[in-house]
């Protein structure tokens, strides 16, 4: 998957706000530690906090901490001289000399082996590296992210993060939200994966159905907007007829969350029903009419909804004469 700046959709206000803070930090050389479950779309963000920053003509360069074997993340970190140790035929740069003036994003960050903490932090104060074999430090100039799906706070804790690298990674932290808790983004993500997987596959672009969209905007999507893109991509590939519908997106209930419940159906129902009107709302921008429209319902239906449920302090937007409520 491709990422950059323009990649960037949402709808969502904390959405929104991850954008700002990104804005925000790439006009600086500050470290950012960005921190969301698997999925969220991490390296997205970063790669944006290099685009928007000066650095942008510089190399943006990744890598997968946890993609590394440990005794080899000091060599592909720092580099090495020839003769370092056994296989070491030649000097090696390093990521840190290869993003010199650019940006090294660090993702899965709390996989860093224990022996390689130190030298990772003094690489961040001192501006300078220390090759596998070398004798002299190699000075490098070069924009560190840190991203994680765990929480480093437990790690530092129990003793397997180092307290001051941490401190040193988070000087800003931009937390990614899970997608779960912005359903205003999923329907206009997935038009976007639609159009976007039948352009790369030369497929018919085709739209969502509305049993289709109902289907995602309840599935729990553990997998985030990734597995909401696999998902897509699925669905462009094998679906047939002129949209995609709720059985081309192939999507399991899952037996757990069917068992978690055990409240008599009348308040599942209502429990769902509440649930699903507040994410519609969220949708219309809380334009009244428009998600009534979307709910296949009255205005009035959704205003006794929106009285029984307590959802008067939600967002209103008042264009196209919702008014107040």
């Amino acid at each position: 998957m491709e990422y950059d700046a323009t990649s960037v959709i949402s709808r969502c206000r904390g959405f929104r706000r991850v954008m700002e803070l990104a804005r925000t930090a790439a006009s600086s050389s500050c470290t950012v530690l960005i921190t969301g479950e698997s999925g969220t779309g991490k390296e997205l963000i970063a790669r944006a906090i290099h685009d928007f920053s000066r650095r942008n003509t510089g190399r943006y360069v990744p890598i997968n901490v946890a993609a590394l074997p440990s005794e080899l993340v000091e060599s592909h970190l720092f580099g090495h001289v020839a003769g370092a140790f056994t296989g070491a035929t030649h000097n090696r740069a390093g990521a840190f000399r290869i993003a010199s003036g650019g940006t090294l994003l660090l993702d899965e960050i709390g996989d860093l082996p224990q022996a390689t903490q130190p030298k990772l932090l003094r690489a961040l104060e001192a501006g300078e590296i220390q090759p596998v074999g070398a004798d002299i430090p190699v000075p490098v100039d070069t924009r560190v992210i840190a991203a994680t799906s765990r929480r480093l706070e437990d790690m530092v804790r129990d003793g397997h993060f180092r307290e001051d690298l941490y401190y040193r990674l988070n000087v800003v932290e931009i937390h990614i939200p899970p997608l779960r808790d912005r359903p205003e983004d999923i329907p206009v993500l997935a038009e976007y994966y639609c159009y976007r997987h039948a352009r790369a596959n030369d497929k018919p672009v085709r739209r969502l159905s509305a049993d289709a969209c109902l289907k995602l905007l309840n599935y729990p999507w553990k997998g985030n907007v990734r597995e909401l893109s696999n998902v897509i991509e699925r669905a462009v590939l094998f679906g047939q007829g002129d949209t995609i519908s709720a059985d081309d997106l192939n999507l399991r209930d899952d037996p757990a969350d069917a068992l978690a419940s055990t409240m008599p159906l009348h308040e599942a129902v209502d429990e769902f029903r509440k649930k699903h009107i507040e994410k519609v709302l969220r949708i219309a921008d809380g334009n009244r009419n428009h998600a009534a429209e979307l709910l296949g319902m009255s205005r009035a239906t959704l205003f006794r909804y929106i009285d029984r449920y307590e959802l008067k302090g939600f967002a209103l937007n008042s264009r196209n004469g919702t008014g107040s409520h």
